[in-house]
């Protein structure tokens, strides 16, 4: 009866989590226990040497014989534990250990992560979910007896999962991200407005210089239409061309104007600056931080004038945005950090005095907002069309 228990739980798990708890199953039956408790399940992650467990707390612990010394303490946590015979040579044959409720209850937290990390998953039964060994790991690690033997150990339960979560953001982020040539492509030193160069290590950058290059012929009256749009309605916009050679060049066109202050009513005392989106993919959420408070200082410093960010082709963030919206799971991303933040700067309304300007394709943007929640609703980013008489990417775009 406890084997078909023990069987039952298991389906709940994908085969990498379903191997671990096996191991754990089979040390407490070596140890004669009658159940199976988070103690066995974390003594098991360590004892793998390539386990994500492990590598997290050698993250927080670098030297090896920090991790020796938690392996001691989970054995003397499970040398206090009862045995269910005198020997475990004297258990029956097909005794199976029982799952402890604490670790079912650790079952249902990971279960419930996944639940809230996946808009697809919200539309099942929890029970009908696997558990990622991730998750398992997390969960795991939240339990107050495995708490307990990592502080006398010297490591944070709280602080190794953070490590758990960076690590699998990283892998997340990674396998959502564009190809490498799309990367090269995209990390280049960007053109911004006075064609300063901007590094992709650096957030952001600031007008100045000379374009490196001749800009592309674009046409006047989808400039003067872009800036007539900025001075109107002052809101986040994005130039949709039918190629983005096409949306580029108006972009420049706009910089240009800005440069020489061209520009109508107060548009000439805002400052343009561009902000390659590439430099928040796959860092720690500290590094984004420190991204994301450069920009804040640098808003507060044109406090009065304002700042309009250029993000450039919003391509690569489009279609990454649209897989993690479909593969979303509970772990920390640093390009979602980067949106949401965003998103409070902006939502600040005219008093802000912060809007976003990025170009893309027509393609590219219908994609886009299929998806939930699009990054046109997050960022409430507003089409516009070139060239300007383009009646059937308009009527399309307001669908």
């Amino acid at each position: 009866m406890r084997g078909g228990i023990c069987s039952i739980q298991l389906q709940a798990l994908t085969p990498e989590a379903a191997t671990v708890v096996k191991q754990a199953v089979n040390l407490a039956t070596r140890r004669g226990h009658a159940q199976v408790t988070p103690l066995h399940v974390a003594s098991a992650m360590l004892a793998t040497s390539t386990g994500l467990l492990r590598k997290a707390c050698l993250q927080c612990h670098s030297h090896p014989l920090q991790c020796k010394a938690l392996e001691l303490c989970f054995n003397v946590a499970l040398n206090r534990l009862p045995a269910s015979t005198s020997s475990p040579l004297l258990a029956p044959q097909y005794s199976t250990p029982s799952l402890s409720n604490a670790l079912v209850a650790a079952f249902k937290r990971a279960q419930a992560h996944q639940r809230r990390g996946s808009i697809e998953n919200q539309q099942q039964h929890i029970l009908a979910l696997k558990i990622e060994v991730e998750q398992l790991i997390i969960s795991i690690l939240d339990d107050p007896s495995v708490s307990r033997v990592m502080r006398e150990a010297g490591f944070s339960s709280t602080l190794v999962k953070s490590r758990v979560e960076q690590a699998v953001s990283m892998e997340v982020c990674s396998q959502k991200a564009p190809d490498r040539s799309q990367a090269t492509e995209s990390t280049k030193p960007q053109l911004i407005p006075g064609g300063g160069n901007v590094s992709p290590s650096r957030p952001f950058g600031q007008v100045g210089g000379q374009f490196m290059k001749p800009l592309d012929h674009f046409n006047n009256d989808d400039v003067t239409s872009v800036l007539s749009e900025l001075v109107r309605k002052r809101r986040n916009t994005v130039i949709v061309g039918e190629s983005v050679s096409n949306a580029e060049g108006v972009a420049r066109g706009v910089m240009e104007m800005f440069e020489v202050g061209n520009v109508p009513g107060d548009l000439r005392y805002v400052q343009f600056v561009s902000l390659p989106l590439m430099c928040f993919r796959n860092i720690s959420k500290e590094e984004v931080e420190h991204k994301l408070m450069e920009v804040r200082n640098l808003v507060k410093s044109y406090v009065g004038r304002g700042v309009i960010l250029y993000l450039g082709d919003l391509k690569w963030l489009f279609e990454f945005w649209t897989n993690y919206c479909e593969q979303k799971t509970n772990y920390y991303c640093s390009v979602e950090h980067m949106v949401m933040e965003l998103k409070k700067l902006v939502s600040g309304g005219e008093s802000s005095r912060l809007w976003l300007m990025g170009i893309t394709t027509f393609k590219t943007y219908m994609k886009s907002k299929i998806c939930y929640p699009s990054l046109e609703a997050i960022w409430d980013l507003h089409p516009f069309t070139i060239p300007v008489g383009s009646l059937s990417l308009s009527l399309n775009l307001d669908r």
